[in-house]
C-alpha cells in the first residue's frame, strides 16, 4: 500500500508505523472504556503489545485495492491516536468513518482536524461520495466531531450495542462528499 502524510497545523496524520512508537500506541489505546465507545467487541483491555502489533500489521488491501485505511495521528511528534476509512466500498463509492483519540490529547481539536484530512482524502484520492458512522448516544465529544464536519444525523439505531449485559444505542450519521 502507497504510504500517504498529511499535516494539519501541529498534527500529522500517516498510514506508516514506525515500531519506535509501539509503547506510546499501546499506552494510549489501553484504556479500559475504549473498546465500549468504539463499539468494538474485538478492541481488548488491557490492550497488549500483541493486540498493537495485530492491528498495525494486518492486511488492509486486497489485489491492491485498499478495503481499510488507518491512519496514525501525531499531535506535536507524539502518537495520540488513529483514524481511519473502513468497509470501502467501491461501487457506491462510499465509505465507514472511525477514530480514537488517547484521554491525555483530548480537548485539543484533534479529532475535528484529523477527520476534516481525511474527509478531503476520501473525495480527493479514493474518490468517495460518502461517509457514514455510527456513536453512542451519550459519547457528546465524538458528535460534536462529527458535526464541526458538516456529518448529519441520520436516525438512532436503538440498542444496537451490547455490552456488559445492557444494551445501548446509537446515531447514524453520514456525509456526502
Amino acid at each position: 500500500m502507497k504510504n500517504y502524510e498529511f499535516y494539519i497545523d501541529d498534527i500529522k496524520l500517516t498510514n506508516y508505523f514506525d515500531k519506535k512508537y509501539l509503547n506510546d500506541f499501546i499506552e494510549i489505546a489501553n484504556e479500559k472504556d475504549r473498546g465500549f465507545l468504539l463499539m468494538n467487541h474485538n478492541f481488548n483491555y488491557p490492550y497488549t503489545e500483541e493486540d498493537a502489533l495485530n492491528f498495525i500489521d494486518k492486511n488492509r488491501e486486497i489485489y491492491n485495492e485498499i478495503f481499510e485505511i488507518d491512519f496514525y495521528i501525531f499531535y506535536k511528534d507524539e502518537i495520540s491516536g488513529v483514524i481511519g476509512l473502513s468497509d470501502i466500498d467501491y461501487l457506491d463509492l462510499r465509505s465507514h468513518t472511525g477514530y480514537w483519540i488517547g484521554k491525555k490529547y483530548r480537548n485539543n481539536g484533534i479529532a475535528t482536524r484529523a477527520l476534516s484530512k481525511v474527509i478531503e482524502f476520501s473525495k480527493n484520492e479514493l474518490n468517495m461520495h460518502s461517509l457514514y458512522t455510527d456513536v453512542l448516544i451519550n459519547n457528546i465529544a465524538s458528535i460534536n466531531v462529527l458535526l464541526k464536519n458538516n456529518f448529519e444525523l441520520n436516525g438512532v439505531k436503538k440498542d444496537s450495542f451490547y455490552y456488559n449485559n445492557n444494551f445501548y444505542s446509537s446515531f447514524l450519521f453520514s456525509l456526502i462528499l
